[in-house]
């Protein structure tokens, strides 16, 4: 099988020759070796055919401060690469008139911000490379979460609910018209759309089933319901951090493929999942990068890369990953995940 097709039997939960094997997540300073093994795998790797200007931009105001187009700026913090939100433009917003009269809200109208001959470029890249074919939607609520702060998102649902449904929705519309537009010129050519939307932390998710089920639920079915209506071929992954099993149900009700990343670390129970909803959902993950990868033994690491796989690998469904690595994370171990699971994922 050619990469695309091993990913989509995966995906619809069947058993393609081997486990899918995607290439790793965040990546944080890597040194030379890292980089070659990045560049020189034959993993199953996406193609973007993002087409469009990045609304979410973020323009350097110094070494290390970032402004984006919603007027939120950053600063590096840390090791990570992403920085980190510290100024919210609506923090001090009390009242719906202020979020509509906000003058920095991006226009996903805006003409200009298709590429020219995007059409053209996604069937060029569909018909000369055998890779998964991917658009991105960039966060709902974590947008939210740097243009009010992040304590506020969560206080708003209580305390300001016409405020949160006003700014949700902004929010929203913006995703959904973009989407859709940029799926007018390369739907036809494309296999999956993806969210990045962390809705947990180790412990558990950032609120109760009651409230996500309330307060996100609508809007995620909403996109997905929108995106699959007019292009049923589509298939959706959800990438959120956290310990959500709480929030699976619902995930998979707002019409989800893929969950990605089942972090051991974040208490996601490979067993469970599969056990649960292994019929419903396909997993992409499920490596322990916070403790084995970077701290265990290879043969630590190759033991655990075996249980990953004979655990979530069954019946397909199962999308091979390490999430993230960085220079704390041995070669040799990195070389030995990646090699098992090539080697130990035959079906």
């Amino acid at each position: 099988m050619n990469s695309r097709e091993r990913v989509l039997f995966a995906i619809n939960h069947k058993e393609p020759d081997r486990v899918p094997i995607g290439s790793p997540g965040g990546r944080v300073n890597l040194d030379d070796d890292a980089k070659r093994f990045i560049e020189t795998f034959d993993f199953d790797r996406f193609v973007s055919l993002d087409f469009m200007k990045n609304i979410e931009e973020k323009h350097k105001l110094s070494d290390d401060v970032y402004v984006d187009n919603y007027g939120c700026i950053y600063k590096h913090k840390g090791v990570s690469q992403i920085p980190y939100c510290i100024h919210s433009p609506l923090a001090n917003a009390r009242k719906v008139d202020e979020v509509e009269k906000y003058q920095k809200w991006p226009d996903p109208n805006d003409p200009s911000l298709i590429e020219k001959d995007a059409y053209k470029k996604a069937k060029k890249l569909y018909e000369e490379t055998n890779h998964i074919a991917v658009v991105g939607v960039p966060a709902l609520f974590h947008t939210y979460a740097w243009v009010r702060g992040f304590n506020q998102w969560l206080m708003d649902m209580k305390t300001h609910p016409e405020l949160y449904e006003a700014i949700a929705s902004r929010i929203y519309n913006i995703r959904i018209i973009s989407t859709l537009r940029l799926l007018e010129q390369v739907g036809d050519y494309v296999d999956l759309v993806t969210l990045n939307d962390d809705m947990g932390s180790t412990t558990g998710p950032f609120m109760s089933a009651e409230d996500f089920r309330k307060f996100v639920k609508p809007y995620y079915k909403e996109l997905v319901r929108r995106v699959k209506k007019d292009y049923p071929k589509i298939k959706f992954w959800l990438h959120s951090h956290g310990c959500i099993m709480k929030l699976v149900p619902d995930i998979i009700d707002c019409g989800v493929d893929v969950l990605n990343p089942i972090l051991p670390g974040d208490n996601m129970d490979p067993h469970v999942l599969k056990r649960e909803f292994g019929g419903q959902l396909c997993f992409d993950g499920g490596v322990d990068v916070e403790y084995i990868m970077p701290f265990g033994t290879v043969e630590q690491v190759r033991e655990h890369v075996k249980n990953v796989i004979d655990t979530l690998a069954s019946d397909g469904g199962y999308l091979f990953r390490v999430q993230m690595i960085s220079n704390v994370v041995p070669h040799e171990n990195l070389y030995t995940a990646y090699k098992t699971a090539l080697e130990h994922g035959n079906y």
